[in-house]
């Protein structure tokens, strides 16, 4: 099984990219990845504030695809992911929802063992491990990798975790796949403006998807399919994504747009990702029982 260390990173995504391996369609594949400090908060004594953010949400990659050409939607199937033995939440001034309520940088560093992640002798948080940066090269554009987007990016979405797959859309040869950001935990919204940001390794696979139409990345799971729409402010990633979906529907169900519009209205539920980065990211679910087959079999082949 080849594996790809995380000295080779980068920080943000575009057109072109210098592949640091090639796998097959279908080939699995390790990715090892540093935690979104890039290891420089390792104990409690140094703070966010003090750290050099151009190493912040380093992605490691990118990894090219043979075979994938501009335009094929691929599944990322997440197979499993190895967690550090620790993890770090760091807080400081204006960091999340309620930053102007924080006085003072701190530093938590977090054990992993016994299924949990440790906040404190007494509190111990279940680990719920998933990928908060996944992406692929861009179509013309730069975009740093704290920044979500159509090309997938910091989703911080808990949804991309193991037996989950990511759909997206290819927009160069060999896709240009890239992953970081790992969490051991992290609730909806990440309010804090952090989860257990954590270092580990990755399992992965690609394979091209034939029959899907959609263009923001979306995570198809057992509760079925879950587009990831970025922007900003919240509602206009609501309303892409809440519009894709109603596309989607009207071609699995073969209604007609007004129709659509009003079964996705009632079977659909619009979530938060995250709200924290540069773009936040709205989650536009559909249950399984009203998406298409052929979507659902993706779901880590």
């Amino acid at each position: 099984m080849q594996h790809f260390a995380a000295d080779r990173a980068v920080t943000e995504f575009g057109p072109g990219f210098d592949a640091v391996g090639q796998v097959d369609q279908g080939e699995t594949f390790t990715v090892e990845t540093a935690d979104c400090y890039d290891g420089q908060l390792a104990d409690p004594s140094t703070l966010r504030p003090q750290i050099d953010m151009a190493r912040f949400n380093r992605a490691s990659g990118p990894v090219a695809v043979r075979g994938i050409e501009p335009g094929e939607a691929v599944a990322v199937s997440i197979e499993d992911v190895d967690l550090a033995p620790a993890g770090v939440m760091a807080l400081a001034p204006g960091l999340g929802l309620l930053g102007e309520d924080v006085e003072t940088a701190t530093t938590r560093v977090l054990e992993v063992r016994d299924g949990h992640a440790w906040l404190t002798p007494e509190v111990a948080v279940p680990l719920r491990p998933m990928v908060g940066i996944l992406g692929a090269a861009t179509a013309e554009e730069r975009i740093p990798t704290s920044t979500p987007g159509v090309h997938g990016g910091n989703l911080d979405t808990r949804t991309i975790r193991p037996g989950a797959t990511v759909m997206l859309r290819a927009r160069q040869p060999g896709l240009g796949l890239a992953v970081g950001d790992l969490h051991a935990a992290m609730g909806d919204g990440e309010l804090g403006g952090t989860g257990i940001e954590i270092g580990g390794t990755v399992r992965l696979r690609v394979d091209r998807v034939a029959d899907y139409d959609g263009a923001w990345p979306a995570v198809v799971d057992d509760d079925g399919l879950h587009i990831l729409a970025s922007g900003a402010p919240f509602e206009r990633a609501a309303r892409a994504a809440f519009r894709e979906a109603v596309a989607l529907m009207a071609r699995w169900q073969d209604l007609s747009w007004p129709d659509a519009y009003r079964l996705t209205s009632v079977v659909g539920d619009l979530q938060v990702s995250q709200l924290v980065n540069p773009q936040v990211t709205a989650r536009m679910s559909i249950p399984g029982r009203w998406v298409s087959d052929d979507v659902l079999a993706v779901r880590s082949r």
